[in-house]
Parts: C-alpha cells; structure tokens; sequence
C-alpha cells in the first residue's frame, strides 16, 4: 500500500513538474488568430523556451532566450491579464508601424500576397468564423517564414494606424492573423517579453462548438464537429 501511495504521488509530481515547466495545454477561443489556428483548436505550448512561468503568476520569473518574429505565443494580456494567442511581428530594435492595414517592420511594408477570398476550413463543412465573412487571405512573409492573414473587406472602415515605434529591449509587438478582429499591439501597446507563457507547437485536437454549429445550421452528434485533419497539425 505504502508503495502504491508512493508511485501515484511521484507520478502526480511529474505531471505537475511537466505542465509548470516543460509544456502546457491551451484553447483557442475567438477568431483573432484565423485562419492560422480556429475557435476551438487546442495547442500544445513549449513554456520551457522561454523561461519559468509558474501558475497563478503574470509574468516568467526567471527568463533566458526571448521569443523571434513570426513566433506563435501564448502570454499575459497587458490589459486584463487572460491568456492570449498572438502572432510576434517585432522584437528589440525593431522599428515598427502599422499604416492602412500595412505593417511596416524597419521602415519597409512586410511583403505580402493576395490568396483570394476567406474560405471555410479544409477539413469539412465546418470551418472558422471567417467563412460567414466578407474577408479576404493573403499571405505574409518575415524572412523566410510565410503565414496566412485575414482582411475583413470593409477593413478600410476598421483599420488601426499606429505610430512608428522602436521597440525597446525586453519588449514585443505583437499582432492577431485576423487583423480586423483582433486585439492586439495595436490597441494595448508594447508586451514585455517576460509575459510569454511559451510558444504554440501544434495543434492536438479540433472540434467546432456547439454554438457555432447551430448558428451555421449544422447540428448533428458531437463526433460531427470534430476537425480530425487539423490535428498532429504544426503551427505556423
């Protein structure tokens, strides 16, 4: 008995270690990052690349490597302090501006391309918010990484212009893939970079909500809202 008691502790203390320091699960809700991950995606989070994030806290206590542009990452809102997804468009030195939809990144527009128009998910019927949208896909480029945005079609009535900003060591601008529904630096400003719970690895389970299913009428058993394609799934 005495052994069992021992085995199940050691093994609650390892799940406990894993998911304070090594990885962490996370849920996607809202269309913010669409169409890179969708309402209702859960992600696998690295929190170990970036430093010690322990529960209940708002930022790492100990840090030692910062995340990079075009990194997915879960951190701390600056203003109400939930966890979001958002999308690493600029780190230290970086001289960034946001102009009529065009981020600028060290004084030159961050290369894009149209795609066409916003499209439901691949996997079936059921696909993200986008799909109900008047929206179009491009794709943008950081290097050598190419990820895809959203653009609502009257975008020209929503855009968000910021102010050239030179970002300072230890901070991040960061941005949502869905650009007309996403809140983000453009409205609370620089994050700093001790707030990044860890970087979003890759998508482990999928399944559109209920909710979403009856306003779309689409209801059917719970197995049907399930996106099977868009899991094991890395994210870009």
């Amino acid at each position: 008995m005495k052994e069992n008691i021992k085995t199940i502790a050691s093994a609650l203390l390892l799940a406990i270690a894993i998911r304070i320091v090594l990885f962490e699960a996370f849920e996607i809700e809202g269309p913010s990052m669409e169409p890179s991950l969708l309402n209702g995606d859960r992600v696998v989070v690295a929190k170990f690349m970036f430093g010690l994030f322990l529960p209940f806290t708002d930022h790492a206590v100990l840090t030692w490597n910062s995340p990079k542009p075009t990194d997915v990452v879960i951190l701390k809102s600056p203003m109400d302090n939930i966890d979001i997804v958002k999308r690493v468009i600029g780190v230290a030195g970086d001289r960034i501006e946001v102009r009529k939809d065009v981020v600028y990144r060290n004084g030159r527009p961050i290369p894009r391309r149209a795609l066409g128009p916003c499209r439901p998910d691949p996997c079936s019927q059921y696909g993200g918010s986008s799909e109900l949208l008047a929206c179009s896909l491009w794709e943008e480029r950081i290097f050598k990484h190419r990820y895809s945005v959203n653009f609502a079609e009257d975008s020209v009535e929503n855009m968000t212009d910021t102010e050239p900003v030179i970002v300072p060591e230890g901070q991040l601008f960061v941005l949502g893939d869905h650009r007309d529904h996403s809140n983000d630096s453009r409205f609370f400003g620089l994050v700093p970079a001790n707030r990044v719970k860890g970087r979003a690895l890759s998508i482990y389970w999928s399944s559109q909500s209920a909710a979403e299913a009856v306003s779309r009428g689409q209801e059917g058993p719970w197995w049907s809202r399930i996106r099977f394609c868009r899991m094991a799934h890395a994210v870009r």
